[in-house]
């Protein structure tokens, strides 16, 4: 017999690589990884604390004021930690198919990706 543990149920793992990019709304758009192709199996989405207006993020298309879903920020020093929102899981194949619009022309937006 084998030193192994059998076990019947399904395991659900992180895998352990993947990495970040920064997404910059240059004159009030943006797109994951700049456009070039990033592929991955899911990542988090958060816009940063910084940004002074709503980021909003579409999938494939263009966001823009009135097209897209808007991204909550963070918790911020001197608020109620309760209200923070957390950041967005997008169960995505290629960072590049995220884009972003803000009324912040410099608004960031960070990601984290898994391969």
């Amino acid at each position: 017999m084998g030193s192994e543990t059998p076990y019947s149920g399904s395991v659900l793992r992180i895998r352990s690589h993947g990495g970040s990019v920064r997404v910059t709304c240059a004159t009030n758009v943006g797109q994951g990884n700049g456009g070039t192709s990033l592929p991955c199996t899911g990542c988090w989405v958060s816009p940063a604390i910084g940004n002074t207006e709503v980021v909003k993020m579409n999938i494939d298309v263009a966001a823009s004021a009135t097209l897209g879903i808007d991204l909550q920020r963070q918790f911020i020093s001197g608020t109620t930690a309760a209200g923070a929102a957390q950041p967005l899981f997008v169960p995505i194949d290629d960072v590049s198919k995220l884009y972003f619009f803000s009324d912040d022309a410099n608004a960031i937006i960070d990601i984290t990706y898994l391969k």
